[in-house]
């Protein structure tokens, strides 16, 4: 079955029902923050005009905002082509893999996210977009599960439910934030379809 919504190619799997439910930083720990993350020039630049902000929840010792990002800039042909580059890991004793993303903070909580809530902003106005996304990724122009990779086996994002539910109902707001209310009703509807069911839209 192939599913396109705004122009982006959407995995079928995505709508096949899983025991599943939504995890959170308070029972990960922020696990697939580990490693840190590649954004876009154009987001790191977003990033850095509210630099102030973001200072106001990181602690001390990570102000300097030189060191936020490692400055190796890479070239990406994938649409939209262009350049990216990494945010700076760090040692963190309170991570469980000994490192983190420089962005993350010791409960768990990114501290882009929280600098972006506390401005009234959306929580994902300051994100990468990786990261906001995360377990689903957008590879190609397809929105997929992001489970070709190690990172997966330690951070899938997911904890065992009684209810089977489809990813896209599961991770409804990062659906959303890719495909628009329209195109999670679009899935809805395809899901209600195929499986014979009236679904439900709650996370």
């Amino acid at each position: 079955m192939d599913i396109e919504i705004r122009g982006i190619r959407v995995d079928p799997r995505l709508l096949e029902p899983r025991p599943v439910q939504r995890c959170g930083p308070a029972y990960c720990r922020g696990r697939c923050c580990a490693y840190g993350v590649w954004v876009r020039v154009e987001q790191r630049d977003e990033i850095l005009r509210h630099a102030e902000q973001i200072k106001k929840v990181l602690p001390p010792d990570r102000h300097n905002e030189a060191q936020w990002f490692d400055g190796e800039l890479e070239w990406d042909d994938t649409p939209p082509a262009g350049y990216w580059v990494g945010t700076t890991v760090i040692e963190n004793p309170a991570h469980p893999a000994g490192q983190s993303c420089i962005f993350l903070l010791d409960d768990g909580r990114c501290s882009l996210q929280t600098a972006a809530m506390e401005a009234g902003l959306h929580p994902w106005a300051l994100k990468p977009l990786h990261c906001a996304l995360y377990p689903l990724t957008l590879w190609e122009n397809q929105l997929i599960l992001d489970d070709a990779n190690e990172l997966y086996a330690e951070a899938t994002c997911q904890i065992p439910a009684e209810e089977a539910r489809p990813l896209f109902m599961v991770f409804d707001q990062e659906v959303k934030w890719v495909l628009g209310e329209e195109g999670f009703q679009t899935l809805l509807d395809l899901y209600r379809a195929r499986y014979g069911t009236e679904g439900s839209s709650e996370p």
